[in-house]
């Protein structure tokens, strides 16, 4: 069977972009090994648990495709508060399935993604 290793986002910006999973998400940046400056990077990879996340520098931006990252979080109320802290619009917090809570966002590059807390 085959697995999902990576995913990759095109970014405009990828030091932006790659900040955001770094900081505000928490992902560490497996490359480029020295993670201090990004700015002329265009290629960066992140730790995403199963699956890595590699922001890539060219090619078409593209914001309204019907991917939706989904991002598992311990405690949604703190993430989702955290995100808005740092300035990002986190939609309010709903139950979207028995158990499971969901809170909406785009990342910089208007990614959307769901921060998603299982009871």
């Amino acid at each position: 069977m085959a697995d999902l290793y990576q995913i990759i986002l095109v970014a405009n910006n990828v030091n932006r972009l790659a900040k955001f999973y770094r900081d505000a998400l928490g992902f560490a940046i497996t490359y480029p090994e020295s993670s201090t400056d990004l700015s002329k990077e265009s290629w960066v990879t992140l730790d995403s648990g199963s699956c890595q996340i590699a922001i890539h520098g060219g090619g078409e931006v593209r914001t309204s495709g019907s991917v939706i990252l989904s991002i598992k979080v311990d405690d949604l109320e703190f993430a989702a508060f955290d995100l808005k802290e740092k300035g990002f619009d986190v939609e309010p917090i709903y139950e979207v399935a028995p158990g499971v809570k969901s809170a909406k966002l785009r990342d910089p590059e208007g990614n959307r993604l769901s921060l998603e807390q299982i009871s």
